[in-house]
C-alpha cells in the first residue's frame, strides 16, 4: 500500500498475511508540509504507468531514494514518480487543493477550496519548452457556476469564525471522485464528484465538451440539490473511490469542528474540543437503486485476462488491469496488447493498450501513426502523446476535426 505521509510517501507491505504492515520503505521524500488540506494527496496510478499526486500548492524538493536524478524543485507543481525506478518529475501547475481524478483518456481534474473544479490543461514540461507562448492559466477553473459556487446543504447552517460570508457555498472543496456510467445510470456518466466538508455535501458536475477543453455544469436534476447531502453536521466527506464490485466508496472522517485551529479566534477556540469526532469515522457504500450485477473476480495471474479487462465496464477493473499489466507483466502480454490496440471494439481498451505498450518500452515507431488514424478522438489524442518527436505525424493532426486533438 502506498501512503501519503508528508514529507514522505511510504510503501507499506504485509509480508506474512496478518493484516499489519511489517515492512516500511520511503519511496518519495522532500514534500513540504503546511495546513493539512494543502499537503500532498490523492495518489493515482496514471495511464502513463507512473503514480501521480497533487501537491496541494506546497513546494518542496521531491526525491526518490535510489533515483539518479537528484531532488526536483516542485515550485508549486504537482508531480509523478515511479515507485520501482526512482524517477520523479513535475507534471502540471498545482490547483492548490486536496483532490485529483482522471478520466479514462488521462484528462485530469483537481480542486481548490473555493474553485471546486479545475482542469489541468498543459503539462509543465510543454509550458517550459514553449517560452514564446503568451502566459495563460495552464490549470484553470472550468465550472460554469463560478468560484465559491452556491451549494444546497440539508444540515443546519453553522456560523463560521473564518469567512462567514462563504456560508452555503464552496469554501472547503477537497476529495474527488469520478463516475464513468456503468453500473450507474447513463445520465451519471462523465460526472466529477467534489466533497465539501463544511456544508456536509458531495457535489456533482457533468463534464461537457467545450472546444479544446471541458466545462463543468450542474446536472438538470440537481439544479437546487446535491448528489449527496447529510443532516449530520459531523459528516465530513474527504475521498471517493471506485470498488471492485462497481460501487463507490465514500470516506467520512467525522469531525465536530472542521475549521483549521489557526483560523479560529483564541477565545472561541478555548471553548471547543478540536479533536471531537477523531474516534469516529465511516465508510459509505454508494450503489445504484437497482443494485449491482454479480462480478466475476479479477484474475491477477492471467495477462490475457487482464488485457480483456481493459474493456471491463467497471472503472476499478480497468484501472487495476492496467496497473498490473505495467508492473507485473512487462512482456508476457505483448501480443494480446497489440491485438487490443488495433482491434478492440472498446475505445478505452485500445487507448489503454497503446499506453501500456509505451509505458513498458514496447511501442514501435509505426504504432503512433496507427493510433493517429483511430476513429476515437481520445485515441488520436493519445497518438499525439506517443509521437512527440514525430513532426510529420503531429503536423498532419493539426487538421483533425476535433478541437482537443488539434490542441
Amino acid at each position: 500500500m502506498l501512503v501519503c505521509a508528508p514529507p514522505e510517501v511510504l510503501l507499506l507491505e504485509d509480508t506474512d498475511g496478518d493484516g499489519r504492515a511489517d515492512r516500511r520503505r520511503t519511496v518519495l521524500s522532500g514534500l513540504d508540509r503546511g495546513v493539512t488540506d494543502s499537503n500532498a494527496n490523492s495518489l493515482r496510478f496514471g495511464i502513463d504507468g507512473v503514480v501521480h499526486l497533487a501537491n496541494g500548492g506546497n513546494g518542496g524538493r521531491a526525491d526518490a531514494p535510489g533515483g539518479d536524478g537528484g531532488p526536483i524543485d516542485l515550485r508549486g507543481a504537482d508531480l509523478a514518480f515511479d515507485p520501482a525506478g526512482g524517477r520523479v518529475r513535475r507534471t502540471y501547475r498545482s490547483g492548490g487543493g486536496f483532490g485529483l481524478v482522471f478520466d479514462d483518456a488521462g484528462h485530469s481534474f483537481t480542486t481548490y477550496n473555493l474553485d471546486h473544479l479545475l482542469a489541468r490543461m498543459v503539462p509543465i514540461e510543454q509550458l517550459e519548452r514553449a517560452r514564446d507562448v503568451e502566459p495563460f492559466a495552464a490549470t484553470a477553473s472550468i465550472s460554469d457556476h463560478g468560484g465559491s459556487a452556491p451549494l444546497f446543504p440539508v444540515s443546519a447552517a453553522v456560523r463560521r469564525p473564518n469567512h462567514p460570508e462563504q456560508a452555503g457555498r464552496f469554501s472547503s472543496a477537497g476529495g474527488m471522485g469520478f463516475i464513468d456510467g456503468v453500473p450507474f445510470a447513463a445520465r451519471l456518466a462523465r460526472s466529477v464528484l467534489v466533497c465539501d466538508v463544511v456544508t456536509n455535501v458531495v457535489h456533482r458536475d457533468l463534464l461537457v465538451d467545450d472546444g479544446a477543453a471541458f466545462r463543468g455544469t450542474r446536472a438538470p436534476e440537481e439544479t437546487a440539490s446535491e448528489f449527496l447531502a447529510s443532516p449530520d453536521p459531523a459528516f465530513r466527506p474527504v475521498a471517493i473511490e471506485p470498488g471492485p464490485d462497481g460501487a463507490l466508496y465514500l470516506a467520512d472522517m467525522q469531525r465536530d469542528v472542521i475549521e483549521h485551529p489557526d483560523y479560529i479566534p483564541a477565545n472561541v477556540r478555548a471553548a471547543l474540543d478540536l479533536r471531537a469526532g477523531a474516534d469516529r469515522g465511516r465508510i459509505w457504500r454508494i450503489v445504484p437503486a437497482a443494485g449491482l450485477p454479480v462480478a466475476v473476480p479479477l484474475d491477477a495471474d492471467d495477462p490475457e485476462a487482464l488485457v480483456a479487462d481493459l474493456a471491463h465496464p467497471f472503472r476499478w477493473r480497468r484501472d487495476t488491469a492496467h496497473r498490473l499489466l505495467v508492473t507485473r507483466f512487462s512482456t508476457a502480454a505483448t501480443a494480446a496488447l497489440r491485438a487490443a490496440a488495433r482491434s478492440s471494439p472498446a475505445a478505452e481498451a485500445r487507448l489503454r493498450a497503446w499506453r501500456i505498450l509505451a509505458a513498458t518500452g514496447r511501442l514501435e515507431r509505426s504504432d503512433s501513426a496507427l493510433a493517429a488514424t483511430d476513429r476515437s478522438d481520445e485515441v488520436r489524442e493519445t497518438a499525439v502523446a506517443l509521437a512527440e518527436d514525430d513532426t510529420r505525424l503531429l503536423v498532419g493532426l493539426l487538421d483533425d476535426d476535433v478541437p482537443r486533438v488539434r490542441f
